[in-house]
């Protein structure tokens, strides 16, 4: 997975991670309330008796549209920690900034190291981008604000990385075409994957070596069956995958014997593309 650029910026701070502290029109009162200047979408509290401090996280993607940011804040003893999940539909979000609090207590002085973590559609895969950085501590009774650009690629905006960049977009300049798809197992290689709900399944852009973009096969054992074909063989086998068998040769039911007498139609064993009247 390759490295993408991650910067915080912040009004007249140069370097990652680094905070301003703020007055006007930000107060604690507001954040310690649960407002603020834009509408927080989540809250990392450190300490849930105390809010004497706050840090003000504003997370801008650059060049992708995330499902998920995760944002973690916590000390180097392990201390004090706290994380927050932020959540969009990467296909309306736009590209607009993530925001989140965490509120301090000012006992808590030591180094606050803050990771934020991106997600291509949700927080329960791998993220695709991570970065991890010290943060300013604000003094008691102010709110310090931190910018954090975060940028990866997906140029068609559908809300995938391009595989290329550590993604899962098998053509990031294709709309239509997103993640990884599933390949099944076709031993028998007629093109239709096992339905068996025990066989291994691959995911990935293109197909692995006897593998189907489908699993439709009832019998991957058999070269000759697959769904949706004509049932041509009389041979005592679902050979299209719809549940019956032999069903276009009338197998079982009764017919009439030159012998003048009632038989039961039955696969000639000898030619399987017909079904002869034997006797009962």
């Amino acid at each position: 997975m390759k490295n993408w650029l991650v910067a915080a910026v912040a009004s007249g701070c140069l370097g990652i991670g680094c905070s301003v502290p703020e007055t006007t029109p930000f107060t604690l009162e507001r954040f310690c309330q649960g407002g603020g200047s834009q509408t927080m979408e989540g809250l990392l509290r450190v300490d849930p008796s105390a809010c004497d401090r706050g840090l003000e996280l504003i997370v801008q993607p650059k060049g992708f549209n995330p499902g998920c940011i995760r944002v973690a804040l916590w000390t180097k003893d392990g201390s004090g920690a706290a994380s927050t999940v932020l959540l969009r539909d990467p296909q309306t979000s736009g590209g607009a900034e993530f925001h989140a609090v965490a509120l301090l207590s000012d006992a808590l002085r030591a180094e606050l190291r803050l990771e934020v973590d991106a997600f291509a559609q949700d927080c329960d895969t791998a993220p695709v981008t991570s970065q991890a950085f010290i943060v300013a501590q604000p003094e008691k009774g102010q709110i310090a604000q931190s910018l954090i650009e975060l940028s990866a690629l997906d140029a068609d905006g559908d809300g995938f990385f391009s595989k290329d960049t550590g993604g899962t977009d098998c053509d990031d300049s294709n709309f239509s075409i997103k993640d990884k798809i599933a390949w099944y197992p076709d031993m028998d290689g007629d093109g239709y994957g096992s339905s068996s709900s025990t066989v291994p399944v691959a995911r990935a852009c293109s197909g692995p070596s006897q593998t189907a973009n489908n699993n439709k096969d009832c019998n991957d054992n058999a070269p000759l069956v697959w769904p949706g074909q004509a049932e041509v063989r009389c041979d005592g086998r679902d050979d299209n995958c719809d549940g019956r068998v032999d069903e276009a040769f009338n197998v079982g039911t009764f017919c009439w014997l030159p012998q003048g007498k009632w038989g039961v139609s039955a696969c000639d064993p000898v030619n399987p593309a017909r079904a002869l009247c034997t006797s009962r």
